[in-house]
């Protein structure tokens, strides 16, 4: 489908407690526009658009089943041109998909190394006292975004927006 310009279709599943495949959609096909493979949280995930919801989605490739090429040619060109591939994958934390949000980040300065891994070199590093740094990203705000921050312990907190501050207490009340 990428080289060719064409899209492809497929079955998309999951499975249940059982160990059964479930199938996504009640097992319609799904149709899209495939532009780039990707890897992330050790699983290959297919970048493609979607014409239907008319914005980049991703699935994960285990996942996809019945995979054939259509004739029909790939739409999307724009949105996967505007669109930096890296920046992408570390903003969808667990490769969630949603709005994202401007967070302000707080983390011990040993823990830079780990923040630029995640969030990327051109993250601005703001320093806040001696021992601590802040940040600001977009991020997709997710369950795996919320287990990434709170991986750090102490160490790491959200700052704001507020509305994302409180998201995570309820998060945490939750869990």
């Amino acid at each position: 489908g990428i080289l060719s310009n064409r899209k492809i279709r497929f079955k998309y599943f999951e499975y249940d407690v059982q160990k059964e495949k479930k199938f996504r959609r009640d097992g319609a096909y799904y149709v899209v526009s495939p532009y780039a493979m990707t890897w992330d949280d050790e699983n290959y995930y297919l970048v493609a658009y979607e014409t239907r919801l008319e914005r980049m989605v991703h699935y994960r490739v285990d996942k996809m089943t019945e995979i054939s090429v259509t004739e029909e040619e790939r739409d999307g060109h724009e949105s996967f041109k505007s669109m930096d591939l890296a920046v992408y994958t570390q903003k969808t934390f667990g490769m969630f998909t949603g709005d994202e949000v401007n967070v302000q980040l707080r983390f011990d300065n040993n823990l830079v190394g780990a923040v630029l891994d995640r969030l990327g070199r051109d993250v601005f590093i703001v320093p806040d006292g001696d021992r601590h740094f802040t940040v600001r990203v977009d991020v997709v705000v997710s369950p795996q975004f919320f287990a990434w921050v709170l991986g750090f312990g102490d160490r790491a907190q959200v700052l704001g927006p507020g509305a994302v501050v409180e998201q995570l207490r309820q998060y945490i009340r939750d869990i």
